[in-house]
């Protein structure tokens, strides 16, 4: 193996002291090689076998690539096997010295050849999730684009609003204050003016007095004693006129002291007292526009090197634990990506959330407003579950926020949905009069809704899952379950009498296993893909009554059973 460094000289030339750059890498022997070595390489009888490639290309690979030795360390042959027994690979020498008694070895060639059903070599499906992840990316920045044009249009409109609002209380308070300005000026005026009519008065009553005054000392003046003894009588009377003239102003109130001040509105003092803020702004980051599409396979990026599709056969379950629901009638349940279990109660608008541990943490209402919906749960992201209504009305499907259970959306089917699917942005109803219905998520009015050819008509409370090719069924009537493509051709029917009696949930695996709780013949049954193969999986005596729901969690490789009737069970699948 070599390094950047020393990838650019022939290893052979430099044990003879020569330096010449080199044009060749063998894997084999992990070495770098000149022109003239390589040749030498090729017609050697041991290694005319290998595969060189040039330099330029081996500098391509990736670091952590070109770290992985191709020989054995202890018997330095090259490694060609892999024991998945052990997790390890091994040569020759290896296989027949330490891993004789070994069944699960394989070659390493024949990994990297196409399996049987499949159209992907070693690397393809990593392409394929790598491709779904740069397209989900790209969806991803294309609709943060769209967000952030969204929410700087929505602060342009939020100014404009603040702008008119403050402009609607500006006009207000300015009516408001030209009225009470009216009003003070009206008040002035009508006092000021009763006023100045009393200084009038007051003024007339003082130029009589005035002149009395001027009589009164010409009197005393020029006048003989009897002209004042008789005059004095008079000028009593004309002063008592004075008198009673004054008088009456004072009793009238004429004289009273005249003050304004200004009251305000209790309300505009306790709008001035309690309001804190202008208005306040609402964020709502709940609702998603866009959906991930994974067409390959996420969960073969967790599993081991070397992982092939298991046969049934070798599909086996370990309880891992007992959940105890104080509710019947249990016809939906899933996983979220936090590990939660929820339970839905068939027709009683009830959805339960439990623990990993198992322990209760909530009970929700589907719809308050509605009443008896309810029937099954399909997974559509890691924070989103949609919710079928079953039998009675409202007829829709829900989108509830599996953290918080509040709807973030709802369809109008126009039909009764009891069993529910959702795959690659389309939503799969098993309806009560038209089979089973197709429908894109993206469409709101269901324009573009189409019936499933070849399907029963009547396809309630029947269950429905599926994958990128396939619907797969259950029919409960006939002791069913059915493989569509997804233009309605029956790839497949499976039925046993004996091991798959009135079947209802259904659920894949990551390699297309189907995984059945059959009420009948209180088993979970597991399907080979291609509906040749069957075998009871969990039986009666693992405590399995009337199992109606039931979940697979690709990721966390695990298996949710739920009886009819108050008790679920979780599984690891091994």
């Amino acid at each position: 193996m070599a390094n950047n460094e020393s990838a650019s000289f022939c290893v052979i030339c430099q044990s003879r002291d020569l330096n010449k750059l080199a044009e060749e890498y063998c894997p084999q022997c992990e070495e770098v090689l000149c022109g003239d070595c390589q040749h030498h390489h090729k017609t050697s009888k041991s290694t005319k076998s290998h595969q060189t490639i040039p330099i330029e290309n081996y500098k391509k690979l990736p670091s952590f690539i070109n770290q992985i030795t191709h020989n054995c360390k202890e018997h330095d042959c090259f490694l060609e096997f892999y024991c998945k027994s052990h997790e390890s690979f091994c040569c020759k020498v290896c296989l027949i010295s330490g891993h004789k008694e070994c069944k699960e070895t394989i070659f390493i060639e024949d990994f990297l050849k196409p399996l049987p059903g499949h159209q992907s070599a070693a690397l393809d499906n990593i392409e394929k999730v790598l491709q779904d992840l740069q397209s989900n990316i790209c969806s991803a920045i294309k609709d943060r684009n769209r967000n952030l044009t969204e929410l700087r249009e929505q602060k342009r409109v939020i100014e404009e609003q603040i702008k008119e609002k403050r402009k609607e209380i500006n006009n207000l308070l300015d009516n408001l204050e030209e009225e009470l300005l009216q009003k003070v000026s009206i008040h002035e005026k009508t006092n000021c003016r009763e006023i100045e009519e009393i200084i009038t008065k007051l003024e007339d009553e003082k130029e009589k007095v005035d002149e009395i005054q001027k009589e009164v000392e010409s009197v005393k003046m020029f006048a003989s004693n009897l002209q004042i003894f008789m005059g004095t009588k008079t000028f009593q009377e004309s002063i008592s006129t004075n008198e009673i003239n004054v008088q009456q102003v004072y009793d009238n109130g004429s004289l009273n002291n005249v003050t304004m001040k200004c009251t305000f509105s209790e309300k505009l003092e306790g709008f001035i007292k309690h309001i804190k803020t202008f208005g306040d702004v609402e964020i709502d980051n709940s609702e998603k526009h866009i959906s991930f599409s994974w067409k390959g396979d996420k969960s073969a990026q967790n599993s081991k090197p070397m992982s092939v599709a298991k046969s049934i056969e070798n599909i086996y379950v370990r309880l891992g634990s007992k959940i105890d629901i104080n509710h019947d009638g249990i016809s939906g349940c899933a996983i979220s990506e936090a590990g939660n279990m929820l339970f839905l109660q068939a027709h009683c608008n009830r959805m339960m959330k439990y623990a990993p541990n198992g322990e209760f943490i909530s009970e929700s209402r589907i719809n308050p407003e509605a009443n008896g919906i309810g029937y099954d749960l399909a997974v559509i992201n890691s924070n989103t579950v949609a919710v079928s209504s079953g039998g009675n009305s409202p007829q829709q499907i829900y989108l509830i926020d599996m953290n918080s259970t509040k709807i973030s959306k709802v369809f109008q089917l126009g039909d009764w949905c009891c069993g529910l699917s959702y795959n690659n942005n389309s939503f799969i109803c098993c309806t009560h009069r038209n089979g089973i219905k197709i429908f894109e998520r993206s469409h709101d009015n269901l324009t573009n809704v189409r019936i499933l050819p070849n399907a029963p008509g009547i396809a309630d409370y029947t269950y429905v899952t599926s994958n990128e090719n396939r619907i797969f069924h259950t029919n409960w009537r006939d002791d069913s379950v059915v493989c569509y493509d997804f233009s309605g051709q029956v790839q497949w029917k499976y039925c046993d009498s004996t091991l798959l009696r009135k079947p209802y949930g259904i659920t894949l695996d990551s390699n297309s296993n189907i995984y059945v709780a059959c009420s009948n013949s209180n088993n979970v049954v597991v399907i080979s893909p291609d509906g040749k193969q069957a075998k009871e999986l969990i039986g009666a005596s693992a405590g399995i009554t009337s199992p109606r729901a039931i979940f697979f969690h690709k990721t966390k490789h695990v298996l949710l059973v739920s009886n009819y009737n108050r008790a679920a069970f979780m599984y690891d699948v091994i």
